[in-house]
């Protein structure tokens, strides 16, 4: 299966929004992605939760890397954070919706490494530093 780049968005920004000390059920979570099938929500989840980008408080399913609707999810990790602080900016996702023209054809990694390059151009230009001098957000 194929992940859906919008989706796995979207469920990271919902994911942050969970308050300090509350969780949410993958099953919750379909509710709110409604746009969404449950079936790709609950699979980009476990590869988030199997990766390290959410926080999955318990393992009800009997592989303990797949979810199920009723897993809770606490909120996303820092390596979640460090994730979606490079897609967040709609001017940025939009941008590289727009000009890159395989864009459904990149996973979402793919995708967050170019708008970490597109970040530190911006920012480099507002510091006035050389364009090149990049920082590699992947090392972590």
């Amino acid at each position: 299966m194929r992940i859906n780049n919008e989706c796995a968005r979207k469920i990271l920004i919902e994911t942050e929004k969970i308050p300090y000390g509350q969780v949410i059920t993958v099953d919750e979570l379909c509710n709110k992605l409604n746009d969404f099938s449950e079936e790709e929500i609950i699979f980009i989840a476990t590869i988030f939760n199997h990766e390290r980008y959410i926080t999955v408080i318990d393992k009800i399913s009997y592989d303990e890397n797949d979810l199920s609707r009723y897993n809770r999810i606490k909120g996303l990790s820092e390596r979640g954070y460090k994730l979606l602080d490079l897609i967040r900016s709609d001017e940025i996702w939009n941008l590289m919706k727009n000009k890159i023209d395989n864009f459904n054809d990149l996973s979402i990694f793919t995708i967050s490494s170019i708008a970490g390059k597109i970040i530190n151009t911006k920012h480099n230009k507002i510091f006035d530093l050389p364009e090149n001098n990049l920082v590699d957000y992947f090392n972590w």
